[in-house]
């Protein structure tokens, strides 16, 4: 959850009436560390604010950080950012011909933009060079692997091309740490900052200043 004074802040302006972003992250710590400015233009005699804010991420497991302007902020428990970290993990395997595999790939690619947006990259490729293109050359193959939450979502566009799909090899996911694996926290959250993401057990706020202009 966001501090209070951010959530009144976000309720109480349009987005066109603030500038936030990110002015500086720090990994060189035991957490991931980030620093953002929020500025409140004076609108209708309503009084200028600007505040910056220090935002720890303890257990930090993921981030992809960007130094635009964002126009929102929130953290979320359940994103699909979160499952090649809370959910099992396995591989999905196609059955049958594919008749038309440029539709299929914009079936993948147009489900996988949906869940994740901007935030996580497709990454099943269907070029001619690639691999993955040939396997539709015979009746069965590995498509790709992941979670399962993902994997049955892309087994509907298999399954909506007039393909069948097998899901194999699940397992809860991992991480590797001091020589070997262990299992990852199911609680993890994710902070979103315009086009930053930062995945991490928590977050801590602490205001680093406090100035009405």
């Amino acid at each position: 959850m966001l501090p209070k004074e951010l959530e009144d802040i976000f309720s109480e302006f349009d987005e066109d009436d603030f500038y936030l972003y990110i002015t500086k992250a720090d990994f060189s710590g035991e957490n991931f560390i980030i620093e953002v400015a929020l500025t409140v233009q004076n609108i209708n005699e309503r009084g200028g604010i600007s505040r910056k804010w220090r935002i720890e991420a303890m257990g930090h497991r993921k981030n992809h950080v960007s130094f635009d302007f964002a126009n929102s902020m929130e953290i979320k428990d359940d994103h699909p950012v979160l499952w090649e970290f809370t959910d099992t993990q396995c591989e999905l395997y196609f059955t049958g011909q594919c008749n038309d595999p440029a539709k299929l790939f914009y079936d993948l690619y147009a489900t996988h933009k949906r869940l994740f947006g901007k935030h996580q990259c497709f990454n099943i490729s269907f070029g001619e060079e690639i691999p993955h293109f040939k396997i539709f050359h015979y009746s069965n193959g590995l498509l790709t692997n992941g979670s399962k939450k993902l994997m049955m979502q892309y087994g509907a566009c298999l399954k909506q091309n007039g393909l069948g799909f097998t899901i194999i090899g699940e397992r809860p996911a991992t991480f590797w740490d001091d020589g070997k694996f262990i299992q990852e926290d199911a609680n993890l959250k994710v902070l979103f900052l315009g086009n930053t993401y930062v995945i991490a057990k928590d977050f801590s706020f602490v205001q680093k200043d406090q100035n009405s202009t």
